[in-house]
């Protein structure tokens, strides 16, 4: 009963702990989630939008700074005379700010100077001179440009185009300096290593300008990315919303943002699992503080109901006065103690004790003492037997005793011994004149007797016990087997 019990408890705190559980990680999840979408991974696009911002300053500066420099201007106003000189200046631009590179093509020869020399003459007819004649035409005094850098191997390199103007504010050329893209690269592997996000960028066109992948980086267009094919043409079109794609059965989380100064795209991605992780490692810790409640719940439960089990158990089998066990014991005791003194032959007496005048003492001093009466006998009774012995109070002042494996001449001989011990005490230390003697009525097991027939037997030796005078001992008669 107590374990199953038990078990129905364990049971409903399991389950009901299980479905807090697994409702409280859906909930924490969800919300992880959209936290993610809507604030984390666009934050991160901002701090990297600021990031690039901060890193596009000092180049633009410098590239204003050279555009506006008399040096430069006076040089080629005066013809373009000694190339070695516009070098040395570009040089010392570049080694100075630690640019990857530093130029001017002037309108007048169309000649590119280099850090390392002239290099070229742009022509118009060459589409990868283009951008100088889109500048030359433009109304702005600069652009950002991200372009193959012809003159260091085609590495790809952000570009400050600036204008350069005569004094009398006519375009005489273009000047700047250019950036590879390592700074860059830093970033997205910085955000990568640190929030395990993915973070590069595409032009309008698709094509991945940058990636921490150097096998995505080769110009591959999104449209033929598992996964992400699904919704390029959405996000070419929708540039700065979030999206949702599967990739290698995985649920990957996108935020996008348009970079006007790059004309680039820029992507973060984190995948689900990552962006939930701290749902996973909550519902870890949460199952195992529940198992230990649970645990702890049902031992505390199985030690309150063992203790309130073996205290219902106490109150139905001792007598609450005196500790001894009660009627009801002694009734299966002598039940059981009787089958076995049949089946094996051994002999089996019992002892009724009738304390004399018991009513007397109640009378003259009160319940109270009487109680201690009670409880002395009991206890001196119980120092005096057998441990095989079982001793209960039959009800009012009469004490019953169950003795296996005793003869009637030893009964006979143990109720001596307590009627003398008895006689001989003082129940109550504070009334050392009372004293108390007890009638002792003994009977022995004789073949098939009932156990009814054996306490009658015994009580009727009490009876006798008591019409002598008290304070003695009487054997029931024997009857035959």
């Amino acid at each position: 009963m107590r374990g199953r019990l038990l078990s129905v408890v364990a049971l409903v705190l399991a389950v009901a702990f299980i479905g807090t559980t697994v409702t409280s990680y859906h909930v924490t999840r969800d919300a992880l989630k959209q936290s993610v979408v809507e604030t984390e991974l666009p934050l991160t696009g901002d701090t990297i939008y600021s990031e690039i911002q901060a890193d596009l300053v000092q180049p633009i500066f410098i590239s204003s700074q050279m555009a506006n420099d008399t040096f430069l201007r006076d040089w080629i106003l005066s013809g373009e005379t000694d190339p070695e000189a516009m070098t040395r200046y570009l040089e010392s631009v570049r080694s100075k700010y630690g640019f990857f590179t530093a130029f001017f093509v002037s309108e007048f020869s169309r000649d590119y100077y280099h850090f390392s020399g002239v290099t070229k003459a742009v022509d118009e007819n060459d589409p990868r001179d283009e951008w100088f004649f889109r500048v030359r035409g433009m109304t702005s005094d600069y652009e950002i440009n991200v372009d193959p850098n012809q003159q260091q191997d085609d590495k790809t390199t952000i570009f400050i185009n600036y204008r350069v103007y005569d004094y009398q504010n006519r375009f005489i050329g273009v000047t700047g300096v250019g950036m590879d893209l390592d700074t860059m690269g830093q970033i997205i592997n910085r955000y990568r290593s640190d929030f395990s996000r993915t973070v590069y960028f595409i032009d309008q066109t698709g094509n991945v300008t940058l990636h921490p992948n150097r096998e995505i980086s080769y110009r591959k267009n999104i449209n033929a990315i598992p996964g992400i094919s699904d919704i390029a043409n959405t996000i070419l079109k929708n540039p700065g919303e979030s999206f949702e794609f599967q990739q290698d059965d995985e649920t990957i989380l996108l935020n996008t943002r348009y970079i006007p100064e790059l004309e680039w795209i820029l992507m973060v991605e984190q995948s689900e699992s990552d962006a939930t992780k701290a749902a996973g490692r909550g519902i870890t810790l949460n199952v195992i503080i529940g198992l230990v409640a649970i645990l702890v719940t049902g031992l505390a439960i199985f030690l309150a109901i063992a203790r309130f089990q073996n205290r219902l158990e106490e109150m139905a089998t001792t007598d609450p006065l005196t500790g001894l066990n009660n009627r009801q014991v002694f009734d299966i005791a002598l039940r059981h103690a009787v089958e076995r003194a049949k089946r094996t032959k051994q002999p089996l007496s019992i002892i009724i004790i009738d304390l004399d005048h018991f009513k007397l003492i109640n009378d003259r001093h009160g319940h109270l003492t009487g109680d201690e009466v009670l409880k002395s006998s009991a206890n001196l009774l119980k120092a005096s037997v057998r441990t095989s012995d079982i001793l209960a109070r039959w009800g009012g002042e009469e004490f019953v005793l169950l003795m296996e494996n005793c003869t009637q001449e030893a009964a006979l001989e143990a109720a001596n011994t307590l009627r003398r011990k008895l006689s001989e005490s003082t129940p109550v230390n504070t009334l050392k004149a009372l004293k108390q003697t007890a009638s002792f009525g003994v009977a022995t097991l004789a073949g098939n007797e009932q156990p009814e027939a054996l306490m009658d037997r015994a009580d009727r030796a009490l009876y006798k016990a008591k019409h002598d005078g008290r304070n003695c001992v009487r054997a029931a008669t024997p009857i035959p087997n």
